[in-house]
């Protein structure tokens, strides 16, 4: 039997990206955001979407089938949307904002619209645009369509990938570090998002390697919706 390759590979990178969304989940339902310890479940909360959006830009290059992919993502998003509403939006029929499922499906658009042939490079930026303004009604927003971006124009070389990422990453906590210039108290609230920057280390222990089994691709489709639904079941029990 060979030795395993040293680092991580994607599938328990996708189970670390899993357990993080699970204690940001936590955080948001239990933990109030002001206290230290919500501060720090959503810090760790920040490693799964730039995580996924990296994902995203790989399994695009390395799927069999991209039309099953895309179909696959939009029903999990559809899926999702229902699990989100009853959790964060008050009920299964509530409106409001779409789940990052949604957010990832748009991503996984995005990085179409930037490799495919058949669209004229005049109209990439303005669909890409396109995109980006239905992914700001998503969890997220836009800021993953730029993300999911610095690892796809990036690709080929994971040093350039994370110094993009990391320079996107920056600009995503401007704000904060402007709270903080600025000295105003709602900071001390705001500190988690200098999470972005955990996938840094992870990205760069992977390894390439899939690992994983048959089935491990659908563990964050099917554990995303059962989660939320699990968690809001038991706020509502137990608040």
């Amino acid at each position: 039997m060979s030795a395993k390759t040293k680092g991580i590979n994607a599938s328990e990178l996708k189970y670390i990206a899993i357990l993080a969304m699970l204690i940001d989940h936590i955080a948001w339902l239990f933990i109030p955001t002001a206290e230290a310890a919500g501060q720090a479940m959503h810090f760790v909360g920040r490693i799964t979407a730039p995580v996924m959006c990296f994902f995203i830009s790989e399994g695009y290059h390395y799927t069999k089938n991209l039309r099953r992919y895309f179909t696959r993502m939009c029903i999990f998003a559809v899926i999702s949307h229902f699990a989100y509403a009853y959790c964060f939006n008050g009920g299964f029929l509530e409106n409001g904002t779409e789940s990052v499922i949604a957010t990832l499906t748009l991503s996984l658009l995005t990085v179409h619209v930037v490799n495919s042939e058949k669209i004229i490079m005049a109209l990439k930026l303005p669909i890409i645009l396109f995109i980006a303004y239905f992914a700001e009604q998503c969890d997220w927003g836009a800021t993953l369509i730029i993300f999911t971006l610095t690892f796809e124009l990036a690709r080929g070389n994971r040093k350039n990938q994370l110094i993009a990422y990391s320079v996107s990453a920056f600009i995503y906590v401007m704000p904060v570090i402007g709270l903080l210039i600025n000295g105003h108290d709602i900071f001390w609230e705001n500190i988690y998002k200098f999470g972005v920057f955990l996938p840094v280390p992870l990205l760069m222990l992977y390894n390439g390697e899939k690992g994983g089994g048959k089935y491990t691709k659908w563990v964050f489709y099917i554990f995303y919706p059962a989660h939320l639904i699990l968690l809001q079941y038991l706020n509502l029990r137990y608040s």
